[in-house]
């Protein structure tokens, strides 16, 4: 039986939990999306092995990604499509087979173009959603199996981060010039604390390996630094970087806050923080968050096997109650980052909760007792405590 609805009742978090704790494999279409064509993600065993994009959202097409990151030029993108024409092979697999660029290259940005396209799905509130069973072996993988609780956790992540970030870096059109090299003002505690994260990166992704040195900043910190000169704008910084829109803000961010960049040209769009964008995002989460502990046991109980249905009642109780204190757990981090928010707008913390839903932070549903039990805050100004 399909799995099937609208994504304004039944969000891709959730989709992708249920996906990925009954191990299903099969296709998931997201389609009647506002801002690109239509999204179909393979699952083999509860985990994401291929991503693809129909229609008006061939915007990142592997090719021009390719080319945008500096990788291969427009007249190699040019030849190679000619050829694909021809043939109707794959953009990535001509490019190497023409000797343009290494598989290794190719096989790293069709990884990030298929995690970029499925964070992008979390802020989708407009859609539907269709999954299809099939049986092993139906596709072949683009990638190498990505689980769908990885996709699930990075994206709750972003969720946390992306309103402080977005405070600084919400312009894509801006572009920025270095202010100091790293090494100035170094001393030996940071340069112990660089050795220590060269030590211990062996997870980071090796094009983010390969940024220079750089006394007290992290990995992807060094990346963007070597990459800012003056004239790139983030957009451009995104494409050559390649670790993803939200890595690449991440650092700028750090960046400015450290003293080690500047703006050096007019913004195009308002330049206060996108914060109606942010809130968007805070609510669709923060929905997620609220319901998919619980609905993504309890949906699972209306597709899995008679058999399996059984089994998984009597444990019903047992599953709503750790449901319950993960709901809550979520529920307190989503307000935290909301507090934070008002407070970097107001100066202090504000005096009660309700201040954050007139501030449009929050959904007044995120304040609603839980099993009885209300959230208890208390503001002092510069300090909070929230339980």
């Amino acid at each position: 039986m399909a799995l099937a609805g609208a994504l304004s009742d039944f969000g891709i978090a959730e989709i992708l939990q249920l996906i990925g704790s009954q191990n299903k494999t099969g296709v998931l279409a997201v389609t009647d999306l506002d801002d690109h064509g239509d999204v179909h993600v393979y699952f083999s065993s509860g985990r994401i092995i291929r991503c693809e994009v129909d229609g008006r959202g061939l915007r990142d097409d592997l090719g021009e990604l390719l080319r945008q990151a500096g990788l291969i030029d427009r007249s190699q993108l040019d030849a190679a499509r000619k050829v694909q024409k021809k043939t109707l092979g794959r953009i990535g697999d001509i490019l190497v087979e023409r000797g343009a660029i290494d598989a290794e290259s190719v096989t790293s940005v069709r990884a990030l173009q298929v995690r970029e396209r499925l964070y992008r799905l979390f802020q989708e509130r407009k859609g539907a959603y269709r999954f299809e069973a099939k049986p092993p072996n139906f596709t072949k993988a683009d990638i190498a199996p990505i689980s769908a609780e990885s996709v699930l956790m990075e994206g709750l992540r972003m969720a946390d981060e992306w309103p402080l970030i977005r405070t600084r870096v919400h312009n894509y059109d801006a572009v920025f010039r270095r202010l100091r090299d790293p090494s100035e003002g170094a001393n030996d505690a940071d340069q112990l604390e660089q050795l220590l994260d060269d030590a211990f990166s062996e997870f980071v992704d090796p094009v983010v390996k390969a940024g220079g040195g750089g006394a007290g900043l992290g990995a992807a910190e060094r990346r963007i630094l070597d990459l800012i000169d003056g004239r790139r704008d983030v957009h451009a910084l995104i494409a050559r970087a390649r670790v993803g829109e939200f890595e690449t803000c991440k650092a700028l961010y750090n960046l400015l806050q450290e003293g080690y960049i500047e703006p050096v040209k007019a913004v195009k769009r308002q330049a206060q923080p996108n914060l109606r964008g942010a809130t968007r995002w805070r609510r669709l989460m923060a929905r997620v968050l609220v319901n998919g502990a619980v609905l993504g046991l309890l949906v699972g109980l209306v597709v899995v096997l008679p058999g399996q249905r059984s089994a998984l009642e009597g444990n019903a109780e047992a599953l709503a109650a750790e449901g319950q204190l993960r709901v809550r757990a979520n529920r307190l981090a989503v307000v935290a980052s909301a507090l934070e928010v008002y407070r970097l707008e107001h100066g202090a913390y504000p005096d009660s909760l309700e201040a954050l839903v007139s501030a449009d932070l929050i959904d007044d549903a995120l304040l609603a007792p839980l099993g009885g039990v209300e959230m208890d805050y208390v503001g002092i100004g510069v300090d909070y405590v929230l339980q």
